[in-house]
């Protein structure tokens, strides 16, 4: 079984066992685990797969009849679509798959291809039953511009898969012989993206890992961090400038405006693409009493290895060119680290919070959850049931060793502006807790502290 993707096998191995022919859309950013899914799947199975280059459409026609030809199907040197679909459907009489990756190269220059792939789907019995999965990385195209592009033929897609990032659990299964606080700096920086964490070695130390695998000049993921945003957009500088801002923490479009010089329009449309190519995010926070209290229109960086890289490297990109590795992460990352983890703790926390949700711990069902990003301070994950009677909350703190009086008076209020009371209030710490707040926890009793170590392991 390959790593933390179990659901979506078994829903690829459900869909295969279904009675009949079959489409589906399969997607997912880069570097996601697409591909070693569908490996993982295929394995026992008669398939076929071919990944769609940027192409004309003769020229894609003309790659894919010797990918057929190399799999023992006889086809024309130049065949049409038509033919192409109607080959593989004879090729056996077993249920057979179809394997079309980023398919959007071949949608993009004819749209007639859907039309091809959905007559082989519902087509004659005879030729045997099909299960054909079209996958993409491009998750914008996918989820705003497919379905406008090609038509009623999107009535015959049986059900769409997004592969979405790997959670925290599954990388330290990757970096088992790492620390606690060097995982989680790991998934900081690298997120759930499992592509990425094959540049790191579980062997050799994290500042080493930073050092030979992202500061030296030669490395892959030297440049990842633009080449992530400039292999899917134009005017780069646009974006650049965007993006630097969001990552030295000016996360209103006002703030943005006024850093960068570009018109407020203009800083929308290009959030609006960022957006799409889940590279960033609009923040929205959990409703209660105190919505007023609410910090709105914010925006942040979501994609991990882009904030890391933003922050980190792309002010200071001529001193890569200076110092050493070993001295640009003394000057410019040591120090900082843990104060850059600590909003990625805070996601850590909530994928525990919401687990412990999902099995009912809280006492009452959870109608909505999410974060509270509050004038009066930020609650990590908030939750409450459908009629608002009851309610849960977390806060989380990383970047000091121990959770202070001070942080906990905060929290509470935070609590009061957002006009939150909660059931069970939640405090996951670095460390653990001061003498204060672990006598507060005991007097109260619907407290409940959580030092890191004891409940990640």
């Amino acid at each position: 079984m390959i790593l933390g993707r179990k659901n979506e096998l078994g829903y690829l191995n459900q869909v295969y066992g279904t009675e009949g022919s079959q489409l589906i859309v399969l997607y997912g950013k880069k570097n996601i685990g697409k591909t070693t899914l569908l490996m993982d799947f295929l394995k026992d199975k008669e398939s076929l797969y071919y990944l769609a280059v940027d192409a004309s459409v003769r020229q894609q026609q003309y790659l894919m009849a010797r990918q057929w030809k190399e799999a023992g199907i006889s086809v024309s040197v130049y065949p049409d679509y038509r033919e192409l679909m109607d080959s593989f459907a004879k090729s056996t009489q077993d249920k057979k798959v179809l394997v079309i990756d980023e398919f959007d190269n071949l949608i993009k220059n004819d749209s007639d291809f859907m039309q091809h792939v959905t007559a082989l789907t519902g087509g004659d019995p005879s030729n045997g039953q099909v299960l054909v999965i079209l996958c993409s990385s491009s998750v914008g195209f996918v989820e705003n511009q497919l379905v406008g592009k090609i038509g009623r033929a999107a009535l015959s897609i049986s059900g769409f898969l997004k592969i979405r990032e790997l959670r925290f659990e599954e990388l330290s299964h990757h970096f088992p012989d790492y620390s606690l606080e060097d995982r989680i700096a790991v998934y900081a920086i690298l997120g759930g993206i499992p592509g990425l964490w094959k540049y790191f070695d579980p062997q050799i130390p994290l500042k080493q890992n930073i050092c030979k695998n992202i500061l030296q000049s030669d490395a892959f993921l030297f440049d990842e961090g633009s080449r992530m945003v400039r292999d899917a957009v134009r005017e780069c500088s646009v974006y650049y400038s965007i993006l630097s801002a969001l990552a030295s923490g000016l996360d209103k479009l006002g703030d943005i405006y006024r850093h960068t010089g570009f018109s407020r329009a203009k800083i929308s449309v290009y959030l609006k693409n960022l957006m799409e190519l889940e590279i960033v995010e609009k923040v929205f926070s959990v409703d209660t009493r105190g919505m007023n209290m609410q910090r709105k229109g914010i925006y942040r960086i979501s994609n991990h290895f882009v904030d890391f890289w933003f922050r980190f490297l792309y002010p200071h990109y001529s001193m890569t060119q200076t110092l050493t590795s070993e001295n640009f992460y003394e000057k410019y990352i040591s120090l900082r680290l843990s104060d850059y983890c600590n909003p990625y703790f805070s996601r850590i926390c909530r994928e525990y919070m919401e687990d412990l949700a999902q099995s009912r711990g809280f006492g009452f069902e959870v109608e909505t959850s999410g974060i509270f990003d509050g004038k009066e301070g930020f609650i990590d994950y908030l939750a409450t049931d459908e009629d608002d009677e009851h309610c849960v909350a977390a806060f989380c703190c990383y970047d000091k060793p121990y959770m202070t009086y001070e942080f906990y008076e905060n929290a509470m209020k935070t609590l009061a502006g957002a006009k939150a009371t909660p059931d069970l209030l939640f405090l996951f710490a670095r460390e653990g807790f001061d003498e204060k707040v672990t006598l507060e926890a005991k007097v109260r009793g619907d407290v409940r502290l959580l030092p890191m170590r004891e409940v990640f392991v």
